[in-house]
């Protein structure tokens, strides 16, 4: 079974939001370390973060997973209120999140019609999934030399 095609704006925002986890903890445990926040709401707090973090990879298949996403890192940013560093780390998230989203989405534009072609071409059974030609009977073609 071929594996399901990922976009490349998927790709750039699982990555940013790995990231991100990383970074919605150590804020987390720095939020209480500093006694900025009592214990649950920092720790708890992050955890949702997190987990909503987490659940955001998966909704990037769907189209409004990126507004979900993009939701999330609103938020966060607007946890700056909490402490001042926070506009900081959610600003440059937001930031860095709307760069990929745009970078990726005329990328994926870019490469929609090679990719429409190469999926033709696999269903009319002229390639396999690798892109190697068939022949007539579905083998792969003899792989030809001149000299």
């Amino acid at each position: 079974m071929a594996r399901r095609y990922r976009t490349v704006t998927e790709q750039l925002g699982s990555i940013l939001i790995a990231f991100e986890v990383i970074s919605v903890a150590l804020v987390a445990l720095a939020l209480f370390g500093l006694r900025a926040l009592p214990a649950g709401t920092a720790l708890g707090g992050g955890a949702v973060f997190v987990l909503a973090f987490v659940a955001g990879v998966y909704f990037l298949r769907f189209n409004w997973g990126r507004w979900y996403v993009l939701g999330l890192q609103v938020l966060l940013t607007l946890g700056g209120f909490l402490d001042s560093i926070v506009f900081i780390v959610g600003g440059l998230f937001l930031a860095v999140w709307l760069f990929c989203m745009i970078r990726g989405g005329k990328i994926d534009a870019e490469r929609a019609p090679v990719i429409a072609e190469f999926e033709r071409a696999l269903a009319a059974g002229e390639i396999d999934e690798t892109g190697a030609p068939l022949d007539d009977t579905g083998a792969p073609r003899a792989a030809t030399t001149t000299d």
